[in-house]
């Protein structure tokens, strides 16, 4: 009995296996439907100039595809179209870092005063405490908005700019500075003897097979750099932000080909086609998210960390100021995905498109449904309306100011229901729309004037503008009655003369 039972128990567990083994197989040999991929992507970026996409999986590049055009010129965009890849660049930076790090020509934790003698910040303490790593992990306290001022300089001097700049105790917060980076740009000259262009070119790009990738704009243009865009109320407009004196944290150039083969290297444990440019646990030290952030997820060296439907995903996104980039690994899995677009706003409207489109196709490639967005165009025909709105009602109430009976202020009550209050909270709501294009370009690492030329600082200074015009002319209606009033009033006591001030 016992026998057979066994027997059964094993036909059963062959059984199951065959069957495990075959829905594996099934598995294995579904191919995600590209063309629906390609569909979801045009229509969720419906509006951007240009688009390029790039899809890799394993060790494999299992689909490149380009939208639109990238230039006035109207050139389609192809795989190998070069866009400037913001941010994206740090992840490089990192990587050189990492490169340096395992070849034993620096230490991760050593003060960067060793590589860079000169470095200094408004606290010299916190200075010479900041450490490689901390640069890396974007905890050495430098702020946000350090700096990012015109006219454009070198990297060198913004590095040495912030010797000016207050900065937190290093290695307590983590906060996300450009200039970071920057520094980390410098170390990487100082300690190969290299350019940081020439550094990057050997030792990432060349082995990498990248050969649509720059780290300049004139070389990017001589082998067809797209043309870049700011929103302007939903018109595109043509722009050109790139700055040399920030390459190593934002101004890189790849194309979705040579980015397929950035991401493989990635998934791959620092290796592409047989070639090798970091170790594997390299690999998985940069990816490791070490600090919670304030957006979400975990920062490690140039990548985020965070949980996406119940997978680990890596990722980073990029941001020129007139191209947008969004780049997601899902390591478990195999999948890589990069997305750009040759059209960018402040504050980063785009953004949303593009992440979200992003994790839209990973979404696709794991079998889910993606989710849906707002394209470009949905997302202007939004803020328009709602900026028009906004700005159509504020000048309607200063219309109505000027036009609206005006009482005689009576009393110490009256004077603050009157004039004091009514002042005071357009007063107040002014300032924060100010307010926010600061807390804007400091998030972005941008000047205020940059943020206060884009669609969303004209907004908010227009809206200032009349909230204080509305505010100055009831007070100054009020102000010229009581003038009025004292012209034909009769001589008065010290006693009512006090009570007429008040008016």
């Amino acid at each position: 009995m016992f026998r057979l039972i066994g027997l059964l128990a094993a036909a059963l567990m062959v059984l199951s296996a065959t069957l495990v083994s075959s829905a594996a197989g099934i598995a294995a040999t579904v191919t995600p439907d590209y063309e629906a991929i390609d569909a979801y992507v045009s229509h969720s970026l419906t509006g951007a100039p240009g688009v390029a996409l790039a899809i890799v999986h394993g060790d494999q590049v299992v689909h490149l595809r380009g939208f639109g055009d990238a230039d006035g010129d109207r050139a389609q965009v192809t795989p190998d179209t070069p866009f400037v890849i913001g941010s994206q660049t740090k992840s490089f930076t990192a990587l050189a870092i990492m490169q340096l790090s395992e070849s034993g020509s620096l230490d991760l934790d050593a003060p960067v005063q060793r590589y860079l003698p000169w470095l200094r910040v408004a606290d010299p303490g916190y200075g010479a405490r900041i450490t490689v790593r901390q640069l890396l992990n974007q905890t050495s306290g430098l702020p946000p908005s350090a700096p990012f001022e015109t006219p454009v300089t070198s990297v060198t001097q913004r590095v040495r700019d912030l010797a000016t700049v207050s900065s937190a105790s290093p290695g307590e917060v983590w906060a996300y500075s450009n200039s970071n980076y920057d520094v980390l740009g410098l170390v990487v000259e100082a300690v190969s003897g290299q350019s940081y262009a020439n550094y990057v070119e050997q030792h990432i790009f060349a082995p990498l097979d990248m050969k649509h990738t720059f780290a300049s704009e004139s070389q990017a243009q001589r082998n067809g750099l797209a043309t870049g865009h700011q929103w302007w109320f939903g018109a595109a407009v043509p722009v050109d932000t790139y700055r040399d004196d920030y390459v190593p944290d934002g101004y890189l150039v790849s194309s979705a080909s040579d980015m397929s083969h950035y991401l493989i290297a990635q998934l791959q444990g620092g290796i592409y086609n047989g070639t090798r440019v970091l170790s594997q646990a390299g690999i998985e030290q940069m990816h490791a998210g070490v600090v919670e952030t304030t957006r979400g997820g975990s920062y490690g060296m140039g990548w985020v960390q965070e949980d996406y439907n119940g997978t680990t995903a890596i990722s980073h996104d990029g941001d020129s100021l007139n191209m947008h980039t969004d780049m997601i690994l899902v390591p478990a899995q195999g999948w890589g995905v990069e997305v750009i677009i040759n059209s960018d706003s402040i504050p980063l409207l785009m953004t949303g498109s593009v992440e979200v489109t992003a994790k839209g196709v990973i979404s696709m490639l794991l079998g889910s449904v993606a989710p849906s967005s707002l394209s470009p165009t949905a997302t202007y025909i939004a803020f328009d309306a709602v900026a028009l709105v906004l700005l159509a009602s504020l000048l309607w109430a200063l219309v109505r100011a000027s036009r609206a009976r005006v009482d005689p202020v009576s009393s110490f009550r009256s004077l603050v229901r009157h004039i004091v209050l009514p002042f005071g909270w357009r007063l107040a709501l002014a300032v924060i729309a100010v307010e926010s294009i600061v807390l804007l370009g400091q998030s972005l690492g941008a000047s205020f004037q940059l943020i206060a030329g884009t669609d969303v600082g004209v907004t908010l200074l227009l809206m200032a503008s009349l909230l204080m015009a509305n505010a100055v002319v009831r007070v100054a209606r009020r102000v010229s009655l009581v003038r009025q009033s004292s012209r034909v009033a009769p001589p008065t006591t010290a006693s009512t003369r006090v009570s007429l001030n008040l008016h």
